[in-house]
């Protein structure tokens, strides 16, 4: 009895291809990259439903079961990898008896390849988008040499359906939001049907794991290449614009440098899933880099260098705690990010005061250097966790500008106060800025900031802050003139 074949699930820029001939290095089977015929007018219909389950099965029965049985003849163990199986994985496998291999990505690298693939190769990816992109020579040469009504290729893609809520907006999506909904709505049709299968007949993996592609040949019965040989494929970015000698002449940024209205954008359509297929854990971690904050652990218990960093902005330190004494009603503070309290632990001396920080070394030297019973330090990602106190003042110096997400970090503050938060944003002061800006410093490992006052008001009032002042404080440098300074009332807590 012959062993049964395999079919790889995936969307367009997953890495699929690189997956094939790394399946393809087994010297007892062979994994086809994309045979004809591929179903691209034919799984379009189906998506659409206008094929019925009779026309899907001659379908399979007529086309893929016959060269399927050909590949097993001439090869031993047989697969093939496209990206429109999705409709047609019920009939596929009883009519073959089929293993599956669920291969994912993530959504915001999906979507950024595909629209580097669109700018820099082909410009036929969603061709009905209304900007056409930045389009290379190349690029160019392909979309003008294919007419929209023969581009089979971007015609077999996912559209809404009349019923979707997202119809009536769809000719106003950038292609980002055409990207990261069709990376969506494709694996939710893979979901779907793989949920009516044995849990023994497919497995799901990513390319950045390893292990699971390891693990895949054992589930295949496929002979295992060298470890060698599979140690520089999965390192070697395989159909990549490098790999197929493409210049990427205007590179769609990396998420770590979309702004919020991108972010905002991507999540609406792709967030579910997101979540669904693991890549976010919770909403405080979805835009935090794996390396996030190395920087502060390397330079935890430097204490020169944060007294060099609290002096080179003390009028603005000054000025909070200024404040401060115009509110004697403030008798308990949490200082988030407090680095190692250089400034506040002589202040707040008289006051109940914890700080809080990602370094546990910082964290570690506070605690060591405390004699107040009336102080305290905990090493923990605020953002992330929960409270187990709240405080008259929560307040941030500098430290929103080098966070993962803005929203999320106002979201914090909010959290762990019970009166009032202030917060300043040490890059300076940007009035006419409408949405937040991220640039990510792998270097450092932390992002660099510009705040959008208009947004950050918007988040506060959403969350039900009141009297919200939102203005720029002195600095007394030159080079940056001004900060931002945030100063609210939070909302009633039970």
């Amino acid at each position: 009895m012959s062993i049964p074949p395999y079919c790889l699930l995936c969307t367009a820029r997953s890495g699929s291809t690189a997956l094939a001939r790394i399946l393809d290095q087994a010297e007892n089977g062979h994994c086809a990259a994309e045979p004809a015929p591929n179903f691209n007018y034919e799984t379009r219909l189906a998506m659409d439903g206008r094929l019925d389950a009779v026309a899907r099965k001659d379908l399979i029965q007529s086309t893929l079961v016959p060269r399927v049985h050909e590949g097993q003849e001439k090869y031993g163990i047989y697969g093939e990898k496209h990206v429109t199986y999705g409709p047609f994985i019920a009939e596929i496998s009883q009519e073959l008896k089929a293993r599956f291999i669920h291969l994912i990505r993530d959504g915001r690298e999906v979507v950024r390849s595909m629209i580097d693939w669109h700018n820099a190769k082909f410009g036929t990816v969603y061709r009905e988008c209304t900007d056409a992109g930045t389009l290379s020579p190349e690029a160019i040469f392909a979309a003008s040499n294919l007419l929209a009504c023969d581009d089979m290729s971007d015609y077999s893609r996912c559209r809404p359906c009349t019923m979707d809520e997202i119809y009536t907006r769809w000719s106003e999506f950038s292609r980002a939001q055409m990207c990261s909904w069709y990376w969506t709505r494709t694996h939710e049709i893979y979901l779907d049907a793989l949920s009516r299968l044995p849990e023994d007949q497919w497995r799901r993996v990513d390319l950045n794991k390893h292990e699971q592609i390891h693990d895949l040949f054992p589930f295949l019965s496929l002979s295992s290449p060298p470890e060698s040989v599979l140690t520089e494929m999965l390192s070697s970015r395989i159909n990549s614009l490098e790999d197929r000698q493409t210049p990427n002449i205007a590179p769609y940024p990396s998420w770590e440098f979309w702004d919020s209205e991108e972010r905002d954008a991507f999540e609406e359509l792709a967030g579910s899933m997101m979540t669904r297929l693991g890549y976010w854990e919770s909403h405080a971690t979805r835009w935090r880099p794996v390396q996030f904050g190395q920087v502060w652990q390397d330079k935890g218990g430097d204490l020169d260098w944060y007294e060099w960093m609290y002096n080179g902005r003390r009028q603005v330190h000054e000025d909070l705690l200024g404040w401060i004494q115009e509110h004697p009603e403030i008798r308990s503070c949490v200082d988030l990010g407090c680095g190692m309290g250089v400034g506040y632990r002589e202040a707040f001396s008289d006051r109940r005061y914890m700080g809080v920080d990602l370094s546990t070394t910082n964290i570690e030297w506070c605690n060591n250097n405390n004699d107040n019973l009336l102080h305290s330090y905990v090493a923990e990602d605020f953002m992330v966790s929960n409270p187990s106190q709240l405080f008259d003042l929560a307040y941030s110096q500098g430290t929103i500008d080098n966070c993962y997400d803005m929203d999320g970090y106002l979201e914090a503050v909010v959290r762990w106060s019970k009166s009032r938060i202030y917060v300043t944003c040490y890059r300076g002061w940007f009035p006419n800025l409408q949405e937040h800006q991220y640039t990510w410093n792998p270097d450092h490992s932390c992002f660099y900031n510009d705040l959008s006052p208009t947004r950050a008001r918007k988040t506060l009032e959403d969350i039900g802050c009141t009297n919200i002042e939102i203005t720029p404080v002195p600095t007394g440098n030159d080079d940056i003139p001004y900060e931002t300074r945030i100063v609210a009332r939070v909302p009633v807590k039970s």
